[in-house]
């Protein structure tokens, strides 16, 4: 009996030294398995980066230690793209002011005798032009040039010749013939409407005939203008002066003796 007791106390003592190194055994395995956790769990969690740091959010407000700015991914300018190909329009010109009407012209006549008209008695004929330019009124069907002089006083108180003793003359520019012209010597004016034939001329067309002029051995001397009126022969009576000469100049003669 004694020795089963002892036994049985063994065997107590046993489970209880068993039971004990087991719980021991647990708690040193606990001990040990809160000493190997993480320390992220023992120590306190770290803060949060600011919502700026990363650099892909947000670019850099200071330059790079290069110098350069280095902007974000977000921010930073995407290679320059070529610019699309533009047609210029050219633009409508400025409206031009509407051309003034031209001034109206009428008809005008010049006369031109190179060297002037000093003659001599019986001596050579000296030539002149007489142009004629048409103005922008109107045109005209038939217009004649005649001359006119006054009465030149002679030395000898017996009649005077004809046209004071001078010889005019037209070049006929078909045939280049001299023909003679009609030198009206009177102190008053013929009426247009006594003068007939004549050329036509059209609107501000122009037109020169030649001329030449020759003083007869016989006759007065002395300086006398010598008066070219352009007549308009189809005019009618009742037409006024201006109508009917609706032109005139003059040249200076002279006759004097060798």
């Amino acid at each position: 009996m004694a020795a089963q007791g002892w036994s049985t106390v063994r065997r107590r003592t046993a489970r209880a030294g068993a039971t004990a190194g087991a719980v021991l055994l647990l708690a040193v395995g606990c001990a040990t398995q809160e000493d190997q956790r993480p320390t992220v769990v023992q120590e306190a969690p770290s803060a949060p980066p600011p919502a700026s740091a990363p650099v892909s959010a947000a670019p850099s407000a200071s330059p790079s230690p290069t110098g350069t700015a280095t902007p974000s991914a977000s921010a930073a300018p995407s290679a320059p793209s070529a610019a699309p190909t533009r047609t210029a329009t050219p633009s409508a010109p400025p409206a031009s002011p509407a051309p003034r009407p031209a001034a109206p012209t009428r008809l005008t006549v010049s006369a031109a005798a190179p060297g002037g008209l000093d003659l001599v008695r019986g001596g050579a004929a000296r030539e002149f032009a007489v142009t004629l330019a048409g103005g922008n009124v109107r045109a005209y069907t038939a217009l004649k040039v005649v001359f006119q002089m006054e009465m030149m006083i002679g030395e000898d108180p017996g009649p005077l010749p004809a046209g004071n003793g001078f010889v005019l003359e037209r070049r006929d520019p078909s045939s280049g013939v001299w023909r003679p012209v009609e030198l009206r010597v009177a102190n008053d004016v013929q009426p247009h409407f006594l003068f007939s034939g004549g050329a036509p001329l059209a609107r501000e067309a122009m037109r020169t005939e030649r001329f030449r002029i020759r003083a007869g051995a016989e006759g007065p001397i002395g300086s006398l203008p010598l008066m070219i009126r352009v007549v308009d022969t189809t005019a009618p009576p009742s037409a006024s002066v201006e109508q009917g000469v609706p032109a005139r100049t003059s040249l200076a003669v002279a006759a004097r003796r060798a």
